[in-house]
């Protein structure tokens, strides 16, 4: 009776140690969840533009399409497994979705060409630049469409980054003209879809929901990839076989590329989910620096020193812009707060769509489409006027109904 009292008086102490070190594992995950989450976007980022640079210059592949088609497919692929174990959510197509998709489709397919373009006849630093300059022309379409304004450190990052940008270009050794217009064409198209995407997700976002975006991009861009491919390649097979016998790595790093684009997929999310587009933002900028200074050594495309100065400007002047978005971001939110609205109505209940970030470049802290805000709830307070505060446009210098809502919402603060 003893040893039974004993082992019964035991086994609550033992079940408080195995709920303290399942709790002890717990913080200790979401200590380090965030910086690893952080770390696999950022080395995602980085290595899907340094292995297509390398398969389509080093190992001299030529068939951009193949290349993006693979990409996209691995990506579909993952997303598709994601929802099949219940992880993810996404509408089923259907031709109502797809007639209003198509468009965007069309300018994705057309960013990630483009793209990828551009990088095979440019250097990194000057590919990584340029688009850098897509900023800028998406921040004016912006407030050309949406009537957004601009304040005096955003111009003056603006200034900066178009500075640093021309700076670099003209003095690097490695551009080439073909490589100048699908840069640009590439920095027009980008600014086109983050804005098209704004417009088309302002009706759509209830029916999209966060993973929707991704689906319909790359489902709807497989088609016309395919298409391509084929037409580029001529004989196919044949191409195919040649390059396999002539460099076994290009078939390797194909299949890490289609890796790393998955990884790509889940790593943005989960970047997002744990910290915050503002975070997420600022991580895509900071990876430009490395990004440049692995291109440098890897290709050994090596910049004058006025070329330094551009690099460092145009990064400098990618920076200011998201510290400039980030305190605007806080700026609007004491504004709110100041109107008195309750703090479900200060987050503005934000709705997370997940954009796809594989075109090269890095987004925007708060990229135009990818978090929209659903109409003011009413409130039960019979004192409640629901009309808008007409000085909060004049104070914002915003367009009503266009507010853009604190990103930190995303995890409650």
């Amino acid at each position: 009776a003893t040893r039974d009292a004993g082992s019964v008086g035991s086994r609550p102490h033992a079940s408080s140690m195995m709920g303290g070190a399942t709790e002890g594992l717990a913080r200790w995950v979401r200590r380090f969840e965030a910086p690893c989450a952080a770390a696999t976007y950022a080395t995602c980022s980085i290595l899907m533009v340094i292995l297509n640079k390398l398969v389509v210059t080093t190992y001299d592949f030529n068939y951009p399409f193949v290349l993006i088609l693979a990409q996209n497919a691995s990506a579909l692929a993952f997303v598709a497994l994601l929802k099949a174990f219940g992880l993810v959510d996404y509408p089923r197509a259907n031709w109502q979705l797809i007639k209003r998709w198509t468009p965007l489709t069309v300018l994705f397919v057309a960013m990630l060409v483009t793209s990828l373009l551009a990088l095979e006849k440019l250097s990194v630093q000057v590919s990584t630049m340029i688009k850098n300059t897509a900023i800028v022309t998406t921040a004016v379409g912006d407030a050309c469409l949406f009537k957004h304004a601009f304040n005096r450190v955003t111009l003056a990052a603006f200034l900066l980054l178009l500075a640093g940008s021309v700076l670099g270009v003209t003095n690097d050794a490695w551009v080439t003209t073909e490589g100048l217009v699908w840069a640009i064409v590439n920095v027009l198209v980008t600014s086109s879809f983050q804005l098209y995407m704004k417009t088309l997700l302002n009706d759509l976002k209830d029916q999209m929901g966060k993973w929707g975006p991704v689906y319909y991009n790359n489902f709807m861009s497989l088609p016309p990839l395919a298409l391509m491919s084929v037409h580029s390649y001529g004989a196919w097979s044949a191409a195919i076989q040649v390059e396999v016998v002539k460099s076994p790595w290009v078939v390797a790093n194909v299949l890490v590329l289609m890796v790393v684009s998955a990884l790509m997929t889940m790593s943005s999310f989960w970047c997002i989910a744990v910290t915050s587009p503002t975070t997420y933002g600022v991580i895509g900028g900071f990876t430009k620096a490395p990004l440049t200074i692995l291109g440098i050594y890897i290709f050994h495309q090596y910049p004058t020193p006025a070329g330094v100065v551009g690099i460092v400007g145009s990064l400098a002047g990618g920076l200011l812009y998201s510290h400039a978005v980030n305190a605007e971001k806080e700026r609007l939110a004491k504004l709110k707060e100041l109107e008195g609205a309750p703090a479900e109505s200060a987050r503005d209940e934000l709705v997370q769509v997940v954009t796809d970030p594989r075109d090269g470049g890095d987004p925007d802290p708060d990229p135009p489409g990818s978090f929209h805000t659903r109409p003011p709830t009413k409130h039960a307070d019979s004192t409640h006027d629901d009309r808008p505060v007409r000085s909060s446009s004049r104070l914002t210098g915003r367009h009503p109904g266009h507010f853009t809502a604190s990103a930190a919402a995303v995890r409650g603060g």
